[in-house]
Order: C-alpha cells, then sequence, then structure tokens
C-alpha cells in the first residue's frame, strides 16, 4: 500500500508541476488531431481509387458467416455486380476487423453476412459509414444477424451462441427477425410472384409489375420506423409444411436442435403462411444514407433469377448512388455480361 500511494504521489506532483504546460497544450493538440482526421481520411481515398476500376461504383461485400452457403452466394453477388460493367467489388470475409478506413473509399457495402457481432470498432465504422451518406444493401439472412437472436452456423445449425442484439442495426437494415410475437418465419421454399408496390422508385422506375421468385418468403419481419416498401409478395395459406406424425402445427423453422441446451436456445418461429401479403424488398434512410433490402436470395438458384438480379443490381446502384443510369425496362439475369456495359 505504501508504494501505491507513494506513486500516487509522485504522478500527482507531475501533473501539478506539468500543470501550465498541460492547460495551454493539451487542447491545441486535441485541435489539430481533430482537424487532421478528414486529411488522413481524404488523403487515404485518394491514394486507393486508383487501385480500382477508373469511374465504376466502388463495392465491398461483407461475408464469412453465414446459416446459408456464402461459399457460392457472394462469389456469385460479385459476379453479377462485376457483369454490369459499371461496378468493382471486393470482398471482406473477416468484417471484425474493418474499420472506418477500411470503408472509406467504397460507395456501399453489401451484406451478404450472418454471423456474431463485431465489436464496437467494426459496427461504429459501418454505421458511421452509412450515417454520413453511403449505402447499404443487405441479402436474405442479413436480418438474422445481430438481432438477439442464436447465433447459425452452416446449414442452420444452432451454434448456441447468444449475444444482445445491435441497437442500431434494425434501424439501419429496415428490419429484422424475432421470436416475439408475432414471431417471424417462413414455409416450404416455393414459386411465388413479386408485386412491385412503387413503381415510381429509381430501383423498380419502369420495370413490369410482378416478377417470379423461387426463393423461400419471410413473414412478420419486425420493421423499423420510416421503412419504405418497394415489393411484395401473397404468403400463401396453402403452402403450409409438411408435418412429421402426430405434430400438428409446426412452431420453428429449422432443424432440430442436438441437445435440449440447444432446444432451450432456439427461437420459437413461425413456419405458418400468414395469408398477408409480406414485405420482399424496401427501403430506408439512415442519418444521411440509404439502405435496400431484399429479403430474396435464399441461393445462387434463387439470385441468378431475373427478378432477383435486377433489382439487386439496381438496389446496389441507387444505394450508392441515389440513383439508377439508365435502367433497362425489362427483367434480366446478370449472371452473364451485359453486350454493351
Amino acid at each position: 500500500m505504501a508504494q501505491r500511494n507513494h506513486g500516487h504521489r509522485h504522478f500527482t506532483m507531475r501533473v501539478s508541476r506539468h500543470e501550465n504546460f498541460t492547460k495551454s497544450t493539451v487542447p491545441l493538440l486535441g485541435i489539430a488531431l481533430f482537424a487532421a482526421l478528414p486529411l488522413i481520411s481524404e488523403n487515404t481515398v485518394a491514394h486507393r481509387i486508383p487501385l480500382f476500376k477508373k469511374g465504376a461504383i466502388r463495392v465491398l461485400i461483407l461475408s464469412g458467416e453465414n446459416n446459408h452457403d456464402w461459399r457460392s452466394s457472394t462469389p456469385f453477388l460479385r459476379k453479377m455486380l462485376l457483369n454490369t460493367g459499371r461496378i468493382d467489388v471486393r470482398v471482406n470475409e473477416e468484417p471484425a476487423g474493418m474499420t472506418s478506413e477500411t470503408l472509406a473509399v467504397y460507395d456501399v457495402v453489401v451484406l451478404d453476412y450472418n454471423g456474431p457481432r463485431w465489436g464496437q470498432t467494426a459496427e461504429n465504422a459501418l454505421a458511421d459509414f452509412v450515417r454520413s451518406g453511403k449505402g447499404l444493401v443487405g441479402v436474405h439472412g442479413a436480418n438474422w444477424a445481430f438481432s438477439g437472436l442464436v447465433v447459425l452456423g452452416d446449414h442452420h445449425i444452432p451454434t448456441g451462441i447468444m449475444e444482445p442484439p445491435w441497437p442500431d442495426y434494425k434501424a439501419m437494415i429496415g428490419g429484422v427477425w424475432s421470436d416475439q410475437d408475432p414471431a417471424s418465419g417462413h414455409a416450404p421454399r416455393h414459386k411465388f410472384l413479386v408485386k412491385i408496390v412503387d413503381p415510381r422508385h429509381p430501383i423498380t422506375e419502369g420495370l413490369p409489375k410482378t416478377f417470379e421468385a423461387n426463393d423461400e418468403l419471410y413473414h412478420n419481419m419486425h420493421m423499423a420506423d420510416g421503412v419504405h416498401f418497394l415489393a411484395s409478395a401473397y404468403d400463401d395459406p396453402k403452402n403450409k409444411p409438411e408435418l412429421p406424425p402426430g405434430n400438428k402445427q409446426p412452431s420453428r423453422n429449422g432443424p432440430a436442435p442436438s441437445s435440449a441446451d440447444g432446444a432451450k436456445k432456439w427461437p420459437h418461429l413461425d413456419q405458418n403462411p400468414t395469408g398477408k401479403d409480406e414485405p420482399i424488398l424496401w427501403t430506408v434512410s439512415y442519418g444521411h444514407g440509404r439502405t435496400f433490402y431484399t429479403t430474396l436470395g435464399h441461393d445462387v438458384e434463387a439470385m441468378e433469377l431475373p427478378g432477383f438480379s435486377t433489382t439487386f443490381v439496381r438496389g446496389v446502384e441507387w444505394a450508392a448512388t441515389g440513383k439508377v443510369k439508365k435502367p433497362e425496362m425489362e427483367f434480366r439475369s446478370w449472371a452473364e455480361p451485359a453486350a454493351h456495359p
């Protein structure tokens, strides 16, 4: 204890001895550092822009964890964007390590991610990125992530990892999965028609009124305030899941937990079709930024369909720039390059 007190007195004396220096210099240092931060960021961006295709929209896909097959879906999303000829793409499979400097050069971030939280530095970096006026696009199961539900591993297996929700995430992407009433879920994958409900938005302008999906039709998403719906689909009560013998009502999605502990952590979700129009595509503002979300895109088979492909590519461009240049007047798959980009 005597040594601690001595150390404390010694520290106090040093502070006192340099009191005048501290009072006059620290505020000036703080102002100088604050003023230098934008310059550091601008210099970093200026040095990195030549590494991308000239004039292209710069996209970063965040991936590396997902209960869906991200090892196939992420390269396919990247391929479709590159096939437009006007978008350049990078992929980050370790989002937990990113910072504001990582994101500074990009126009839009695409989330093909559903996994554990990233930590305060990375999460703040993404929130600040979007809030500053940049773009965000979420695909399919990305709105399960960070919602407070159990973290899912490959093939939808619950990992047992439980984390508190990321408070900003729901507002940033517009809607999340929840096991609170009404519980989120989806009936069996099937073919269904998606209806455009806002034909004047840049993402949907000029397109036919409907398109076909072969996908999971999410229902009872818990939506944030201020969401703007672009497309919906009817969750047909006839599309009920097949029930095991003796069961009358399905209560959850996904495989059976492998243990009693897993059963406790698996959320109580709803597989029953709602008989209502459910949101499929939407946008939301976050600060000065723009988010586009598509609940479609379960796998590559679903992604290569013209409806998903066209709205995804348009959504990325809109989120990045606030507009869509020279939009085509029909749905097309970007699995193959444009004839004249």
